[in-house]
C-alpha cells in the first residue's frame, strides 16, 4: 500500500486544530474517551464473543496476567501451585486447587465477594440452563467446596495445567443471578455487578458506554472519574478522531496509519509485540474442499505473506507460521512452513482433482467450482486491503474467493454460530498457551473456539496430554509436538503476528499495555492523566 500525501496532511491538519479546540477535548482525569472498534453484545464476561476491555475495568478476576504475560492475583491472595500448597495431584489422576479471596472485596453493591460466588459461577456455566461463550476448564471441575466463605477448593476430574486462568473472567454475584436466566438477565449483562475500579453509568445503544469511578474501590479510587467507550467503527474515523483530540485512547492503531500518528502533538503510539495472531480460518464444516489438508496448503503457498506485512503493514508485523506467538515460553519455530509458491500450490490443487475444465479460469471438481467467500470486518482497512491482496492471489490460482464485510459486533455471533465459509480474524491469545480450545475436536462452539471444525485423532491426543501435564518442561516437549503436528495439518492460514500499537496521550502515565487477551485496560485503575510540561 502507497501512503499519498493527503492522508499525512489531513491528519495532521486535524491534530493542528485551535487552542480552544484542544483544551475543550484534551484528556484528563475527569473524562477519558477511547475510541472503540465495535460496541459489546453484552457486559457479561461469560457470554460476549467480544474482547472484553469494558469489562476488565468493571469486573475483575482472581488473577490477570500484566505486560510481561505473568500470572499475578488480583481477587486471590495468591496463585495456587504445588509449591504453595494449593495445587494437590491425587493419586485417581485429578486434582484439586484451592483458592484463598482476598478479605474485604465487596461487589458494588456492597455485598461481600464470596467463595460461594465462584461455586455458583462454575454450576451456572456448567448448567444446561445457560449458554456461555464457552465451558471449557469449567467442564473439567466436578465440585467446588466451600469450607468458608473465603476458600474455595475446585475439584477436577484430570490434571488441568491451566488452571491458574480458570477465574481471569472473575465470577458471577450468586445474590443477583441465583434462579434467573442468565442469558435473559437484561439488567446484569447490560450493566453488570463488578468488584472493580469502574461501574456502568450509561449505555447509550450505537453511541457510546459511559463507566464512572467507584469511589470506595479496594485499591483505592481510579484517578481518571470516567471513562466513555465510544463506538466508532470505522478504522479511519477512529485515527482521525484521536489524531484531532475526539477521542484519547485508541487500542490496536492500524499498522499503516502508525507513522504518520507518531507525527501528531498529543500522541504516543506504544508498540509491543503481541501474543495474538493474525489467520484465516477455513470452516471445514462448511466448505467441503478444505477438509483436504492438500487444497488448505495450497491456498497458504499462493499467499506471498512476507509482501503483505511489508507493504501493507509497513513491516511493522512479521510473519508467523501458527498459533503459538514468540513471546510464549512454549513457541517453537521447528514446524513445516508453507513459503509463497503459486506452482507449488498449483501443483497441489491438481492433485487434490481441482482443475480448470472450462478455461473460465476457476477449479472446478465433480462439476463443482472451487468457490467460497471470505467474512471480515467491515471498517477495518487494513483486513479490507490483505482481503483484496488474498481474493487476487487465490484467483490466479483458479479459486473464486467473494469477500464479504460485517461490523465487529454482528461478526462475532457469525462465528460462534460457525456461519461462513471462512474469516479472517485474529485471536488474541491467553498467557497460558492452551490450544486446546481452538483446535480440539470436541471444542467447537460452544464448548470452545475451534471454528474451522478441524477433526484429527493425533491432534487430539497431544492437545489433552499436554493439558494434563502440570510440569512445564514436560508440557512443552507436548505443546511443541502440537505445533508440528498444526503445521502438518495447515487447518488455517496464520498471515502475521498482531503487533500492537495502541495509541495514547503523551500525558498519560502508569500505561503499560500487554500482549495477551486480558488487554491494555488490566491495570486502568493505576493511570493518571497528568498535565503536559
Amino acid at each position: 500500500m502507497i501512503r499519498t500525501p493527503l492522508r499525512l496532511l489531513a491528519c495532521l491538519l486535524l491534530a493542528g486544530c485551535s487552542e480552544r479546540s484542544a483544551a475543550r477535548n484534551a484528556p484528563s482525569n475527569d473524562l477519558l474517551v477511547v475510541g472503540y472498534d465495535r460496541e459489546p453484545d453484552t457486559l457479561n464476561r461469560f457470554s460476549t464473543h467480544i474482547l472484553e476491555d469494558v469489562q476488565t475495568c468493571i469486573i475483575e478476576g482472581l488473577v490477570t496476567n500484566d505486560e510481561q504475560m505473568n500470572i499475578v492475583p488480583v481477587l486471590a491472595v495468591e496463585v495456587p501451585t504445588i509449591a504453595n500448597g494449593g495445587v494437590v495431584l491425587r493419586a485417581d489422576g485429578g486434582m484439586d486447587v484451592t483458592w484463598k479471596l482476598r478479605p474485604g472485596i465487596r461487589w458494588h453493591d456492597g455485598v461481600p465477594f464470596t467463595s460461594a460466588d465462584l461455586k455458583f459461577t462454575v454450576d451456572a456455566i456448567n448448567s444446561p440452563d445457560y449458554n456461555p461463550e464457552s465451558t471449557d476448564g469449567f467442564d473439567r471441575i466436578t465440585s467446588v467446596d466451600t469450607p468458608d466463605s473465603l476458600t474455595a477448593v475446585v475439584h477436577y476430574r484430570e490434571h488441568y495445567a491451566p488452571y491458574q486462568l480458570q477465574f481471569v473472567r472473575g465470577a458471577l454475584p450468586k445474590h443477583v443471578l441465583e434462579g434467573r436466566n442468565i442469558d435473559q438477565a437484561a439488567d446484569y449483562n447490560r450493566k453488570p455487578l463488578g468488584t472493580g475500579p469502574y461501574r456502568v453509568a450509561e449505555w447509550k445503544t450505537g453511541e457510546y458506554i459511559l463507566l464512572e469511578r467507584v469511589d470506595d474501590y479496594w485499591r483505592g479510587p481510579a484517578k481518571i472519574r470516567r471513562l466513555q467507550f465510544k463506538f466508532i467503527t470505522n478504522a479511519t474515523t477512529r485515527i482521525n478522531q484521536l489524531a484531532a483530540g475526539e477521542a484519547h485512547v485508541v487500542a490496536l492503531v492500524p499498522w499503516d496509519r502508525a507513522r504518520e500518528l507518531r507525527q501528531v502533538p498529543g500522541v504516543t503510539v506504544h508498540r509491543m509485540m503481541g501474543n495474538s495472531y493474525e489467520h484465516i480460518t477455513l470452516n471445514q464444516r462448511r466448505i467441503a474442499a478444505f477438509a483436504d489438508v492438500r487444497v488448505r496448503r495450497a491456498l497458504t503457498h499462493a499467499l506471498d505473506r512476507e509482501a503483505i506485512t511489508r507493504t501493507i503493514l509497513d513491516s511493522l508485523a512479521p510473519v508467523v507460521h501458527g498459533a503459538i506467538q514468540p513471546l510464549s515460553w512454549a513457541f517453537t519455530d521447528s514446524v513445516t512452513t508453507y513459503p509463497f509458491d503459486v506452482a507449488r500450490a498449483r501443483a497441489l490443487l491438481d492433485e487434490a482433482g481441482w482443475t480448470d475444465r472450462d478455461g473460465d479460469g476457476i477449479r472446478e471438481k465433480d462439476g463443482a467450482p472451487l468457490a467460497f467467500t471470505l467474512l471480515t470486518q467491515a471498517g477495518f482497512v487494513t483486513r479490507e486491503n490483505v482481503a483484496q491482496v488474498v481474493q487476487r492471489a487465490f484467483r490466479d490460482v483458479g479459486v473464486d474467493m467473494k469477500i464479504q464485510l460485517v461490523d465487529g459486533t454482528s461478526i462475532s455471533s457469525l462465528w460462534f454460530e460457525g456461519n461462513f465459509d471462512a474469516m479472517l480474524h485474529w485471536w488474541h491469545m491467553p498467557a497460558d498457551p492452551e490450544l486446546t480450545l481452538f483446535f480440539a475436536s470436541d471444542r467447537t462452539p460452544p464448548a470452545g473456539r475451534n471454528i474451522n471444525f478441524v477433526a484429527d485423532a493425533t491432534l487430539d491426543s497431544l492437545l489433552y496430554a499436554s493439558d494434563r501435564e502440570i510440569d512445564q518442561g514436560r508440557r512443552r516437549r507436548l505443546l511443541v509436538q502440537v505445533q508440528q503436528r498444526l503445521a502438518e495439518l495447515a487447518p488455517e492460514i496464520p498471515l502475521y503476528n498482531v503487533t500492537r500499537l495502541d495509541g495514547v496521550p503523551a500525558t498519560l502515565r502508569g500505561f503499560k499495555g500487554n500482549p495477551t487477551n486480558t488487554g491494555v485496560f488490566w491495570n486502568v485503575h493505576e493511570w493518571d492523566v497528568v498535565s503536559p510540561p
